[in-house]
């Protein structure tokens, strides 16, 4: 799977305290929240308690945050200066930054920086199309690259080498409209065989 990225307009928020270092906090995912309509308003989309549970077991030692996905600025990286955790409200994350981001400390502290953006790629995912209006994509299972604190968080967003939101939708049609395609094209083929058979 090719990785994916989203933005959650969630304030972050930085922790100060005499005896301990200061932290960036927030979360890159909620569970259950539904995003705004994606693509091209064609579905929503939502993570399930616990999807990013195998992928911090197997592979916490390669993610790391940075500010605004840039990799020339690596805030932590776990587990010694990124801490994330799934609890109760979704995927929470903390980042002891170096000494060197007291200006993008400050730019949180003043607000300029309003939510968290994260890069994945699902491995377990499921579709609802009841209301025929809007499909719901509801990620089960996924990987996770990276958190970072970003300056203007939209759902979605997208970059470099990473998938938009308009293909992840336009692959699950082409997945759902496969067996219809193929049965009308054995169809069509028995009808040819058909005819030449009564040649």
């Amino acid at each position: 799977m090719e990785k994916e990225q989203r933005a959650l307009a969630e304030q972050v928020e930085i922790r100060k305290s005499e005896d301990k270092p200061t932290t960036i906090t927030g979360y890159a995912v909620k569970w259950g929240q539904l995003s705004s309509p994606l693509g091209w308003g064609d579905f929503q989309e939502q993570f399930q308690r616990g999807a990013f549970t195998k992928a911090l077991a197997e592979n916490r030692d390669n993610i790391y945050a940075a500010w605004n996905h840039d990799p020339a600025n690596i805030l932590g990286r776990a587990p010694n200066t990124l801490k994330i955790e799934e609890d109760e409200i979704g995927l929470r994350y903390e980042i002891t930054p170096p000494s060197w981001a007291q200006k993008y400390v400050e730019s949180i502290e003043r607000g300029d920086v309003r939510g968290s953006s994260f890069i994945f790629s699902p491995v377990e995912q499921s579709w609802d199309e009841s209301n025929p209006d809007m499909a719901i994509r509801t990620i089960t299972n996924a990987n996770l690259f990276e958190v970072s604190p970003v300056t203007t968080p939209a759902y979605p967003t997208s970059s470099v080498g990473v998938r938009s939101a308009e293909a992840v939708y336009k692959e699950f049609r082409q997945k759902q409209d496969e067996p219809r395609f193929n049965e009308l094209k054995q169809k069509q083929r028995q009808r040819e065989l058909d005819l030449l058979g009564r040649e």
